[in-house]
């Protein structure tokens, strides 16, 4: 089964990076320490796919996992309860990214954390994964510094809605690339 492996580095380039298809995925946890597990999670592209799926906590995860009500109250305002009555489990969502993903390179903004918290997610799942997740520091890298500062400043630029829940985070990214893209192609 192939799992999330955040020490791999996917060197992008021409051949396996487009910018007309820029995917980001955020996972929001219950907290940022050992033990934690993932709540949330959704992914936005450029062409204008998104899902979200709040994740139903595993009776494991529940029962050895980490839960951080400062997170819960501050940051995400994600509760357990939310999550058990409202969530999807682990295989459905598991499913669905990889029918939506499958065969995509995706990013997020720290692989430390969304690749670990993915590695669980479809662990508990008990089914691989279909897609490539890798890291915005890399897109960066690719970039180069005039282009990835040009994207920084765009994304500090647009006024978040909704901070520290999936969706919205995503659709951040993706505003930024586009703004950048867009000036790029003038």
């Amino acid at each position: 089964m192939k799992l999330f492996d955040p020490s791999l580095r996917v060197n992008l380039n021409k051949h396996n990076f487009e910018l007309d298809a820029f995917i980001f995925l955020d996972v929001e946890a219950s907290g940022l320490g050992s033990g934690t597990f993932p709540i949330e999670v959704a992914y936005a592209s450029s062409i204008g796919d998104k899902n979200e799926f709040l994740i139903k906590p595993t009776n494991d995860w529940l029962n050895h996992g980490t839960w951080c009500s400062n997170a819960e109250h501050d940051i995400h305002k994600i509760s357990r309860e939310m999550l058990i009555e409202n969530g999807v489990n682990v295989l459905d969502v598991a499913n669905a990214m990889n029918m939506a993903l499958r065969g995509e390179l995706v990013l997020c903004n720290d692989l430390d954390y969304d690749g670990v918290w993915l590695t669980q997610l479809f662990k508990a799942a008990n089914i691989g994964v279909q897609f490539t997740l890798t890291d915005m520091r890399y897109l960066y890298e690719y970039w180069g510094e005039d282009k990835a500062n040009a994207f920084k400043k765009a994304y500090e630029s647009i006024v978040a809605i909704t901070c520290h829940r999936a969706l919205p985070d995503a659709e951040h990214f993706v505003k930024a690339f586009k703004r950048v893209a867009s000036n790029c192609n003038r």
